[in-house]
């Protein structure tokens, strides 16, 4: 019986070698290997060519055998150890492409150059440098502007004196009535107001004939004339605006020949009135510096952005006049003041100087020169009794202190000068700027020797 029992276990031809923890399970065409004893993992039971029931001992004996690493073999068992290689060296060239590609990255599209330029700058002392102002080209152009104001003054009259005063004025007399021949009116000739308040003309005088404009209008010839009250007394003294020829009333020439106030009708006066003496007078006299900075504060407002005024371009005139005159001590008294000044346009006026202390710039370089702070320095003419007037047309000037230049080098032309150049050529570039004292490169990334070829990515920081 035994026997038999061997017999049956040689034909099956089962061979199975089982092993302790130490110990490997060999099954044919099977290899169980334990990979972890701390944590098995039960899975169902192999059935082996249907006798799974005769070796239940053997499933019994590995319950620590870790089932679940249990893997079929088929073909040459040596074939899985070539794979790893294999995946290693794609993964080398991977990493490697890698690199490469962001060394490229970094190199090309995140390229960035910042360049450090400092700029030059100079300070000149100006000692009476000598200056023409007028309309030649070697000349620096200026402008005239002037202005005019009136203020009244309160002031005690102390002189008294019986009077007979007529009122002054003068009018504008127009011809409307002959374009061929001028009309005369004689001295002495009577000119009324609409009130029919009578004055007498001056002087004589003849008005010009009429002309005629493209559109056949007339333009009346026309004269001035000073005219006086028939009368002294204060009731000559008028504002009127229109007059007439008294002897031409009931002609045609009336209306056609007739006068324009050009100035008002004042100064009558007659019986007791105070009169102002030189001593009041040289009182109001010293009484000028405030109306004289009214004026300066009302020109200046007038002059135009971008021209430079300077206080002694300026020439104040004012008139009290000399018949001052009221019929009580306590009055006010008209003051009427005058501003002229010479202004100069900056621009022109700092490429004069700057000419004159750089006489051998050029263009590129002028224009690379900021506008210069030009208030602070000191004005004055050459002659100390130059007039300032319209009928100016030339005149010498002196300039003095310091003036400080500062250079702006062309931004937008650099960065196109630095375009995709050697970081080792670009020192011969900030050579050729004469505004440029000293400048630095920095390049990012750092190996890097080329500067970016877009100029967005060129940063110009000036100092």
């Amino acid at each position: 019986m035994n026997r038999k029992i061997l017999e049956d276990i040689k034909a099956n031809s089962i061979r199975r070698i089982v092993k302790t923890q130490k110990d490997d399970v060999v099954i044919p065409n099977v290899v169980v290997k334990d990979e972890d004893n701390h944590n098995p993992t039960p899975k169902s039971n192999f059935v082996l060519e249907n006798d799974s029931s005769k070796y239940d001992f053997l499933k019994k004996k590995n319950n620590n055998i870790n089932t679940s690493s249990i893997k079929r073999m088929s073909g040459d068992p040596r074939m899985p150890r070539e794979r790893p290689l294999l995946n290693k060296t794609l993964l080398d060239i991977f990493i490697f492409s890698l690199l490469v590609g962001s060394f490229y990255l970094l190199s090309t599209v995140f390229l960035r150059a910042n360049v450090t330029v400092v700029a030059k700058d100079q300070t000149f002392e100006l000692k009476h440098l000598k200056f023409t102002a007028g309309k030649p080209s070697t000349s620096v152009p200026f402008e005239l502007v002037i202005v005019s104001d009136k203020e009244y003054r309160d002031i005690v009259l102390t002189n008294a004196k019986e009077v007979s005063i007529k009122a002054k004025g003068q009018i504008t007399l127009y011809n409307e009535y002959s374009s061929t021949k001028a009309q005369k009116i004689t001295a002495g000739s009577f000119v009324s107001d609409d009130k029919g308040v009578s004055y007498k003309t001056d002087k004589t005088v003849s008005i010009p004939a009429y002309k005629l404009d493209s559109s056949k209008k007339i333009i009346p010839g026309q004269v001035v004339v000073g005219i006086t009250a028939f009368l002294p007394g204060e009731a000559y003294n008028s504002n009127k605006e229109l007059f007439t020829i008294n002897s031409f009333k009931g002609t045609d020439k009336f209306k056609k020949i007739y006068g324009k106030a050009k100035t008002p009708i004042e100064g009558g006066m007659a019986g007791l009135v105070y009169l102002m003496d030189d001593k009041e007078k040289s009182s109001l006299n010293f009484k000028t510096a405030d109306f004289k900075e009214k004026l300066v504060r009302k020109l200046s407002a007038q002059v135009p952005v971008g021209y430079i005024l300077y206080p002694d371009a300026m020439n104040f005139t004012y008139d009290i006049g000399d018949n001052i005159s009221s019929k009580t001590p306590d009055t006010k008294v008209e003051m009427k003041g005058s501003l002229s000044a010479y202004i100069f346009k900056e621009s022109e006026l700092s490429d004069s100087i700057i000419r004159k202390l750089l006489p051998n710039i050029g263009d590129k370089e002028r224009q690379e020169i900021k506008q210069p702070n030009l208030s602070d320095l000191s004005f004055n003419f050459t002659d100390k009794e130059q007039i300032v007037g319209k009928d100016i047309n030339n005149f010498n000037f002196e300039l003095t202190g310091n003036l400080p230049l500062n250079w702006k080098p062309d931004i937008e032309a650099l960065k196109g000068e630095l375009v995709a150049k050697n970081k080792n050529n670009v020192a011969e570039i900030f050579k050729l700027d004469p505004a440029i004292v000293s400048a630095s490169v920095k390049i990012i990334p750092f190996w890097s020797k080329k500067l970016p070829e877009d100029k967005k990515n060129i940063n110009i920081i000036l100092k």
